[in-house]
């Protein structure tokens, strides 16, 4: 007889994580929908062209209107895919907590939050997306950079013409970061991330009631994404003998499912309302089913409430 698994997961914690969380569950399905038909779809970008008309029709564009219109087609492209990846996290979040890696599920969902607020504030601030974009040939840099010390041959796959244009661009994007001066030795700070502006800084400025998840979304997991001493205590228990490590994280998982509820509700409002979907009265819909699922527990964890407006 084969030895090979017919699944994979903890099969007692996903009939647990049915019969606790069978209203949210069946919303589930409902959310799903909706997802689909704000990112199922063709990416236009009216919001760019609605702004070419309003500067007038057959008119030469400056030079700086010409800079806006392009800000906001980036922009478009960087809110929707951002919301698009948040949506997969989504997934990924309950089928951590559905079997009972609720810590599991915290991590991903660290990064669901993270693209939310920067889709939020790319929304509010659309020449920020020029930057955030950029910032990618940064990132690589560093990757073939530490490539380069480990494996030396790795600059022979390049030809002298790719790196230079490489380096080029690795130049530019570094030249549009924010530039900053310390006020005590007066010398240009280094600037590792896309923006000046610190997350919680961002979720305030795009969202008041993003600013609000902020312990809860990202300060949370964060604990646990990385090698802290508070998220090793969260996997330990005290017993008579000593220490002990805990097996599942269940109760972080049904957790860690509101808190991706609030902010898959969140997405969905920020896409339809961006880009203009007609989808609101859909919307509200979810956001009244909510408080019917989760009943106490949204005031528990999130005091303020997942407040609609946007």
């Amino acid at each position: 007889m084969s030895q090979l698994p017919i699944g994979i997961g903890d099969e007692e914690a996903q009939k647990r994580f049915l019969g606790q969380n069978t209203g949210f569950l069946v919303e589930c399905g409902k959310l799903y929908e909706l997802l689909k038909k704000v990112f199922i779809r063709s990416l236009v970008s009216a919001r760019a062209e609605h702004q070419v008309e309003q500067i007038g029709e057959g008119l030469q564009l400056s030079q700086a209107e010409e800079i806006a219109v392009q800000d906001r087609k980036m922009a478009e492209v960087v809110i929707f895919y951002l919301g698009r990846a948040a949506a997969d996290d989504f997934s990924e979040v309950l089928i951590l907590a559905g079997n009972g890696r609720g810590i599991g599920a915290y991590k991903i969902l660290r990064g669901m939050y993270e693209r939310l607020v920067t889709a939020a504030f790319i929304a509010k601030k659309p020449s920020e997306a020029r930057i955030f974009l950029s910032h990618s040939f940064i990132e690589r840099e560093k990757l073939w950079n530490r490539l380069k010390e480990i494996l030396p041959d790795t600059k022979d796959e390049r030809t002298p013409e790719q790196i230079k244009e490489f380096e080029d661009e690795c130049n530019e994007a570094k030249a549009k970061l924010k530039a900053s001066i310390c006020n005590k030795c007066k010398q240009p700070i280094t600037q590792e991330q896309w923006t000046r502006v610190s997350l919680d800084t961002m979720a305030q400025q795009a969202d008041a009631n993003l600013g609000v998840a902020y312990a809860y979304c990202y300060l949370l997991p964060t604990f646990h994404s990385h090698a802290t001493a508070f998220g090793l205590e969260s996997r330990l228990r005290m017993t008579e003998t000593g220490f002990s490590f805990k097996e599942t994280s269940e109760p972080e998982a049904r957790k860690a499912v509101l808190y991706a509820h609030v902010l898959i509700l969140r997405l969905l409002k920020l896409q339809n309302n961006y880009f203009g979907l007609g989808l609101d009265a859909e919307i509200d819909s979810r956001w009244n089913e909510f408080p019917k699922i989760w009943k106490s527990e949204s005031n528990e964890v999130l005091p303020a409430g997942p407040v609609r407006d946007l």
